[in-house]
């Protein structure tokens, strides 16, 4: 019946063979694939055509009827209905400390980065009900679904042939509050649920453990493109139970048979540390098994299982860790330094008065647990199983520029261009911005007075208005607004001269004024553009050239005519120019020529506004001097 086998003495070719599984996964896959592909090519007549030949059940409709279901519950035995709550509570209350949580974490100065969890839309629930209604595989698979926030649950479970889902499975559907049941199961379930068809809905995930063939399918259609996904692999049954000489002989053979009864693919091993122990559960398990209704199935479980006798409890413990059981019962005195040692097990159960029967329905853990050595790298359904995470991130303008030299540098290591243009410009667009804002507004207010004048002058080099001038010499007020508007700033004059005597004071006076009101706005000139403009009007031409240096220097080349355009003295156009460049500590080259006074006149102040454009214009961050300073 067990198979006993000397670990200790084996090769590592029967120690392979002892720890294999019975599963004819071969056989179960290739049948899976056919079911699938014919389903996904063919839809409902093929849905149809299996579900008649394997269950032996193909309604109009495989949606089990409200009716149906409310029936069922009234039904249920009052006992029972009060079991199916109660294990459904302890569920509860276990997996209610589960799910992903929400965070945010600032990552970078300005760049935060969040994960948010959300349910999947729609979830399908395989519960087996072939040779046993898994009213408890219902259970395990519902809470957590709806402590997650599953819009859509669907319930499939194989019918028991003509008579429909099984009463006691649909009354815990409506104990829980599901009403959305599906009477076919199989292969052909799954795949129904893969693509929608037959009435199912397309799932987005699907739940819950099965026979070699369900395990298959699952495997299959979440490997095709749009698939769903799937929960883990989950197959037929098994355990692996450690006992020591100390052990109830029949508490571990209860044990053992508890799984054997599930499928004739189910396994169970027994590790122990001597012979007389296995042959005692031997003998335990021959007798109860006498009297098993399931009996039949359980023997057949039970020549694919074994007992393994080994010689420590570190070899035990390799056994365990290699073998990776769904799970695991530990019925030995050295029990916890067994489970300090076991790192692979879907579940385990510690000490002879936690038998797996009572993880099965009701100890509030889940029962859907990873097989056929998954547990190596897989868990048992949670919350988690049935959510989903989806992180977000949030870059301010500082955060981009704080992040961007490392993103660039390792966009550049790994060749990837347009990753690193991506990032730096959005770096060098923050870092403009910042300059700007760490710089502005770039404005400057200077008040001049003296017993001649009381001037003052306001520039906003970061706005194109407005401009307000009046100096009281109205040719001087339109040069003062041909600076402003032709170099782009907002620029307000006040003045009160002693325009009595003539306007050289005012216009003295509102120059330097003027240069110093521009040089307290430019700051330390980091960023900018520096240099000059040549201007034509008509017969005359004017070429003005800015070097906002720090060193005051002017050089005005060409003769006006005339005395005065209006009531601006003609001389005073030099003169303005020298005021401007001693204040602003400029260097201003002008150059014109032409033969109408006014046009050439004009044709300064305006190539000066221009020059002035170009000069303040912000072109980065850095100083524009080799020296690194400008004075």
């Amino acid at each position: 019946m067990l198979d006993i086998f000397n670990w200790t003495d084996a090769s590592p070719d029967v120690r392979a063979s002892a720890l294999a599984r019975p599963s004819t996964s071969g056989t179960a896959d290739a049948a899976a694939r056919d079911i699938v592909d014919a389903i996904r090519d063919q839809g409902e007549a093929a849905v149809r055509a299996y579900a008649q030949r394997l269950d032996g059940y193909a309604p109009a409709d495989f949606r089990v009827p409200a009716a149906t279901i409310a029936a069922a519950r009234a039904a249920l035995d009052p006992v029972d209905a009060e079991a199916i709550k109660a294990a459904a509570d302890a569920v509860r209350r276990f997996h209610i400390q589960q799910g992903y949580r929400n965070y945010a974490v600032e990552t970078w100065p300005g760049v935060t980065a969040s994960r948010r969890a959300t349910p999947v839309d729609t979830a399908a629930l395989y519960v087996p009900a072939g040779s046993a209604p898994l009213v408890s595989s219902l259970i395990m698979l519902a809470v957590p679904a709806q402590l997650a926030g599953v819009p859509r649950i669907v319930v499939v479970a194989p019918p028991s042939g003509a008579g429909g889902v099984n009463p006691a499975l649909l009354a815990a559907a409506d104990l829980l509050g599901l009403d959305e049941v599906y009477a076919i199961g199989g292969a052909q379930a799954v795949a129904a649920l893969s693509i929608g068809a037959a009435g199912l809905p397309k799932a987005d995930k699907i739940f819950g453990p099965g026979n070699a063939y369900v395990a298959a399918a699952k495997a299959y259609v979440s490997s095709l493109p749009g698939g769903p996904a799937v929960d883990l692999p989950a197959g037929p049954s098994e355990v692996m139970v450690i006992a020591d000489g100390e052990a109830d002989p029949d508490l571990v053979a209860s044990d053992l048979l508890s799984q054997a009864e599930h499928d004739p693919s189910a396994q169970v091993m027994l590790v122990c540390f001597d012979i007389a122990t296995a042959e005692r559960v031997t003998a335990s398990v021959e007798r109860l098994l006498a009297d098993l209704l399931r009996a039949d199935i359980a023997r057949k479980a039970l020549a694919a299982s074994r007992i393994l006798v080994c010689g420590s409890v570190d070899e035990a413990i390799d056994i365990a860790n290699t073998y990776a059981a769904e799970h695991l019962i530990l019925q030995a005195e050295a029990a916890d330094r067994l489970l300090a040692g076991v790192r692979h097990a879907g579940s385990i159960f510690v000490g002879a008065w936690t038998p797996e029967a009572a993880g099965d329905y009701a100890a509030g853990p889940n029962h859907t647990l990873p097989t056929a050595g998954a547990a190596k790298a897989y868990g048992g359904v949670a919350v988690e199983s049935f959510q989903k995470t989806t992180t977000i991130l949030r870059a301010s303008q500082q955060g981009a520029a704080a992040i961007a030299p490392t993103v660039e540098r390792l966009a550049a290591l790994e060749q990837l261009d347009a990753h690193a243009l991506a990032m730096r410009l959005r770096r060098e667009k923050a870092e403009a911005a910042e300059i700007a804002e760490q710089a502005g507004p770039r404005a400057g207010s200077k008040r001049r007075k003296t017993k001649e004048t009381d001037v003052t002058v306001t520039v906003n080099l970061d706005r194109d208005g407005p401009i307000r001038i009046a100096t009281g010499i109205g040719y001087f007020d339109h040069m003062l607004d041909q600076i402003a508007g032709h170099g782009g700033f907002a620029l307000d004059v006040a003045v009160e001269g002693d325009l009595e005597i003539d306007g050289h004071h005012t216009i003295e006076d509102v120059c330097l004024t003027f240069g110093e009101a521009l040089r307290d706005a430019l700051g330390d000139k980091r960023g900018l553009g520096r240099f000059g403009f040549e201007l034509p009007m008509d017969e005359s031409r004017a070429a003005v050239w800015i070097d906002l240096s720090g060193r005051p220097f002017v050089k005005f080349e060409g003769k006006i005519p005339g005395e005065s355009v209006g009531d601006f003295p003609v001389e005073m156009t030099a003169h303005c120019f020298r005021s401007i460049a001693e204040s602003l500590g400029a260097a201003i080259h002008v150059k014109v020529e032409g033969e109408n006074a006014h046009h050439m006149v004009e044709s300064c102040f305006k190539a000066f506004g221009r020059a002035l454009r170009q000069a303040l214009r912000v072109e980065g961050d850095a100083m524009p001097s080799t020296k690194g300073m400008l004075a």
